[in-house]
């Protein structure tokens, strides 16, 4: 926005500091995150706009329309659409003052030809119509259906496996568990999930889980989430030296936990997921049918942090 303006000859001055933007006219433009609606507070606003409305919280619609003192006083806000939120309660009941213009991505005419095509491949039908099409759908059970979710006997021979470790934060939260899954894909694109991990202890218990794993899948590249206690465990791992071989890597989260899930979710739906059968297989299903409404979901960010290690690229750690 900054290039626009500037290139429009129409600003006088850009306060880094104060994310004000001074224009032609004796007009102003406030720049504020969302993330705290109290720092919304205070301005005398003629104008305003929200961006990606949905993933703000609902205290910020009411916070940021009482600063609309000024002439003429109106509010504009894009989104994607996030279920049927607050954002869309407050449109279905604005009355006359409201009023909404849905647009979909394939109505972008400068997109390229394969873009859409992609997106479809890669998420559920519901989650298309939310993404693509920018309508409000009813996210439970929207996710994974428990059909999807096909149990086999067994993988086929000669998978390269990767586990994927989400440690918990504490032991002390009754939603804190520590879960591991490992994943392969098939030569006719099915991802195989197995051996499913799910556990509430403290961390020199769920050390000796991990390495007991490790020494019983020869073979397996393992990764394990960066966040909170991670990477102090990825640490101390790569130290004993009985890992030597172990193929070790710390995995950096960077989406949200359905951005995650969304590849796998749409090749569960697609018919392309089997689940080794084991004693984990029940807890795991109920876990990821009830996703994203769910209590827990340590089991969905195992599975999606395991799926993940398949695409990326595949750096290693040796141990001396």
């Amino acid at each position: 926005m900054l290039s626009l303006v500037a290139s429009a000859g129409i600003a006088t001055s850009w306060n880094k500091s104060d994310k004000e933007l001074r224009l032609l006219g004796n007009r102003t433009i406030i720049f504020r995150s969302a993330d705290n609606p109290d720092a919304l507070r205070g301005a005398n606003a003629s104008w305003l706009w929200l961006d990606e409305a949905a993933m703000m919280t609902e205290e910020t619609w009411p916070t940021s329309i009482a600063t609309l003192r000024r002439q003429p006083g109106r509010a504009w806000v894009t989104t994607t659409p996030r279920g049927k939120n607050w954002l869309y309660d407050v449109w279905q009941r604005g009355g006359a003052d409201y009023t909404i213009t849905q647009a979909k991505s394939t109505d972008n005419p400068f997109l390229p030809s394969h873009f859409i095509e992609t997106l479809r491949e890669s998420m559920t039908s519901e989650m298309y119509r939310q993404e693509v099409d920018g309508q409000f759908i009813d996210p439970i059970g929207a996710m994974f259906q428990r059909h999807w979710l096909q149990v086999v006997p067994r993988a086929p021979e000669g998978l390269k496996w990767f586990r994927y470790w989400d440690l918990a934060a504490s032991t002390k939260t009754s939603a804190d568990y520590s879960a591991s899954i490992r994943a392969a894909l098939g030569d006719d694109g099915v991802v195989y999930l197995d051996g499913g991990i799910h556990l509430k202890a403290e961390w020199p218990d769920v050390r000796k889980v991990i390495v007991s794993t490790m020494h019983s899948e020869a073979g397996t590249q393992v990764g394990i989430e960066e966040a909170i206690h991670g990477l102090a465990a990825i640490q101390e791992l790569r130290r004993m030296p009985e890992l030597v071989g172990v193929s070790l890597r710390g995995i950096r989260v960077d989406k949200d936990k359905q951005s995650r899930a969304m590849p796998w979710a749409a090749r569960a739906e697609g018919g392309k997921v089997r689940l080794v059968a084991g004693a984990w297989n029940r807890q795991f299903i109920d876990e990821v049918v009830g996703f994203p409404s769910s209590l827990h979901d340590d089991y969905v960010d195992a599975a999606s942090g395991a799926v993940a290690m398949m695409a990326k690229p595949r750096v290693t750690w040796g141990f001396a």
